[in-house]
């Protein structure tokens, strides 16, 4: 019988630890729903045009030309 409540401890222990409820971000929970199958299938399909619109703003905002974007993006790396 010490075995069985052994047993029964262990277990409620266990469901307290491995039943977690569901995570949120607040108030960014749909829109995090929402882009995130999108990054799972297929990232390059959002990714590449970010980064496209991220150096192009870099650029504009810092007034270079394209080898010196060049240039700094070889830095980078």
């Amino acid at each position: 019988m010490n075995k069985d409540l052994l047993y029964q401890q262990f277990y409620r222990r266990w469901i307290e630890v491995v039943d977690l409820p569901p995570q949120t971000i607040g108030p960014l929970t749909p829109v995090y729903k929402r882009v995130v199958p999108f990054l799972k299938h297929a990232p390059w399909r959002i990714l590449i045009p970010v980064a496209l619109i991220l150096v192009c703003i870099v650029a504009l905002v810092h007034n270079l030309t394209a080898p010196q974007v060049a240039s700094l993006l070889q830095r980078g790396f």
